[in-house]
């Protein structure tokens, strides 16, 4: 998954012999989440600590090592982090896996490098892609070849898969540059890929587009358990890796889907916005290849410009705003004034490509436009009219 950037040959059990380390603390003084009781820190990162310590007591030193991954008997919690991971042969109810399962291991290691869950486009929400190691709660994993047991149901107790996305790999560094294609400043163009995962094989194993990452997936060795041969396309954005569906919302992209955005209309150049269509050609499973075609538009619109204040001054004035041929004049000071320049936001934040910035954007912006309205009413009602004194014989 790291196209050998990672070296794990140094990898070891402890104890080196047959056997367990006794940590000196009841189960009950472990509480998962980290909390502090009495000054001192438990749950999580305490059960790291006790674990080395216990390790330490035997004379075993784990300081040489990245990190460490705690086994426990009985089990307490499975989590991963940058301190350390964590687990034990506690069972998952919906599919009887164990938290021993490479799949859930390689999510919580993934954690302890530093990476956080997968997600989809549009959505902050964790455990959203199905072909990802760092989203098990939905990901599509397939029965260890190796290691068959089953459960009582006939579950597999062991899964494994899926594996990393290109758009990951490329955060932490670890996607071989020298194998991505760029799709340059061509308007069309048309690439072949091989699986991301089987550097053996001579292509491409990645297309970059943009801030998207195009990857094909074959459903063999970690990623078996995929329905089939299937094109994905991700980005990363703050941390975390979006599946970008296609145009017909099917979450991996088979022979003959579509993937756009932005402007991919038929206007003439002159007012063509930036777009991007990405088109699924072929996939040929048994020369594990898919063929690509990538098209670019970009923003050759006429721009206005450059600005200048319309029927106002420089220093603290109003101006006229024209809608469908209407002006209005907006006065010097006037709360109007903000919100306009909130509303400029808000249209420019269409351009931002990643919905989930996009929506931060329209977030703050909706909110601010709001306050001003909030303000602006709360002083209105605070405004009374006087009340006209009757005289005497008048109506």
């Amino acid at each position: 998954m790291s196209h050998g950037s990672l070296d794990l040959n140094g990898s070891k059990v402890f104890p080196p012999n047959e056997g367990w380390y006794t940590i000196p603390h009841e189960r009950s003084d472990y509480n998962g989440f980290d909390t502090v009781i009495g000054g001192n820190v438990v749950g999580r990162s305490a059960l790291q600590i006790w674990a080395r310590e216990a390790a330490a007591a035997a004379g075993d030193d784990l300081s040489a090592y990245f990190n460490i991954v705690v086994l426990t008997n009985p089990s307490v919690d499975l989590f991963g982090g940058t301190g350390g991971v964590a687990s034990g042969d506690g069972r998952n109810l919906v599919n009887g896996m164990t938290g021993l399962s490479p799949s859930y291991l390689g999510q919580e290691m993934g954690h302890g490098y530093g990476l956080d869950h997968a997600r989809i486009e549009g959505s902050a929400q964790d455990y959203m892609d199905p072909f990802d190691v760092m989203s098990t709660a939905a990901a599509q994993m397939a029965p260890h070849p190796v290691y068959t047991e089953t459960d009582a149901q006939g579950r597999p107790v062991f899964l494994i898969g899926p594996g990393l996305t290109a758009a990951t790999m490329s955060a932490m560094s670890w996607l071989d540059n020298t194998r991505v294609w760029s799709s340059g400043s061509d308007r069309q163009s048309t690439v072949e890929l091989r699986p991301l995962h089987r550097t053996d094989l001579p292509g491409f194993l990645c297309a970059k587009v943009g801030n998207l990452f195009v990857e094909f997936r074959m459903n063999e060795g970690w990623d078996a358990g995929l329905a089939d041969p299937v094109v994905l396309i991700h980005d990363y954005f703050n941390g975390n890796s979006y599946l970008h569906p296609a145009d017909s919302g099917q979450q991996g992209l088979l022979a003959g889907d579509v993937y756009s955005e932005g402007d991919v209309s038929n206007r003439p150049a002159r007012l063509h916005g930036a777009g991007a269509r990405i088109t699924v050609a072929a996939i040929d499973a048994a020369a594990r290849t898919a063929r690509l075609t990538v098209e670019k538009w970009a923003d050759q619109r006429v721009m206005a410009g450059p600005g200048s204040i319309f029927g106002g001054v420089a220093n603290d004035g109003g101006g006229w705003v024209v809608v469908n041929g209407k002006v209005t004049i907006v006065p010097p000071r006037s709360p109007l004034l903000r919100v306009l320049e909130h509303v400029s936001q808000a249209q420019a934040s269409e351009a931002v490509s990643h919905g989930v910035a996009r929506n931060l954007i329209q977030q703050q912006v909706y909110t601010a436009i709001a306050e001003v309205a909030t303000a602006e009413a709360a002083r209105a009602s605070s405004v009374h009219v006087p009340t006209m004194d009757v005289l005497p014989g008048r109506q």
